[in-house]
């Protein structure tokens, strides 16, 4: 009998690993442990969007962040600024962003792959000279290696929350470690939660 993989990461959020699973084969069942929904406020991301033209620079490290604040700058009928550069952590992120704003700069992908998107994304970013100010439209929960880098170098970055992640129950994360004999785990904050319900 195959063995059976829980798949804890919020659907859609790695495209095609499902079915790359079941071609090892193994039973595989997805339980998302975090879902994602708007900010209770958008006032920051509109103003944020109102005034892109102040920006230096947009700067995404995530497609989620990018699909939300593509998403709307669309329901306010916004376009994106041809004074302000945008930059994205890696491909996914790209994509998501399409050509809403315009072209997109982004790290080298083997410096992505040795230091960390994030990472590699500010080292990009100072790299150009970039001075800013930069909005880093992003989640309410996340890393914050590029505010930091940026910031430490005298550039000033203005965070917009343009979504949140809302945990599930202890209940339902011990339900989905009790299926699984083999567990993915994509979030620390999700490998908390589990480590707490068990």
């Amino acid at each position: 009998m195959a063995p059976m993989v829980i798949v804890t990461a919020s659907t859609g959020a790695f495209p095609g690993l499902v079915d790359a699973l079941r071609a090892i084969p193994v039973e595989v069942e997805e339980h998302p442990l975090m879902t994602f929904a708007p900010p209770l406020d958008w006032t920051d991301v509109d103003a944020a969007i109102g005034d892109l033209w102040r920006y230096e620079a947009v700067a995404f490290t995530s497609p989620r962040s990018a699909r939300a604040f593509v998403g709307r700058m669309a329901a306010l009928g916004h376009s994106g600024s041809a004074r302000t550069m945008t930059w994205a952590a890696g491909p996914g992120t790209m994509q998501a962003l399409g050509e809403a704003l315009g072209p997109v700069r982004g790290p080298d992908e083997r410096t992505a792959g040795e230091r960390g998107a994030a990472v590699a994304l500010a080292g990009a970013m100072l790299a150009t000279g970039i001075r800013g100010p930069v909005l880093f439209p992003c989640g309410e929960r996340r890393r914050d290696e590029l505010p930091t880098l940026l910031t430490a170098h005298g550039v000033e970055v203005r965070e917009a929350v343009c979504y949140r992640a809302m945990l599930a129950e202890e209940a339902d994360a011990r339900l989905a470690a009790e299926r699984a004999q083999v567990l993915l785990v994509a979030s620390p904050t999700v490998a908390a939660l589990l480590a707490r319900a068990c």
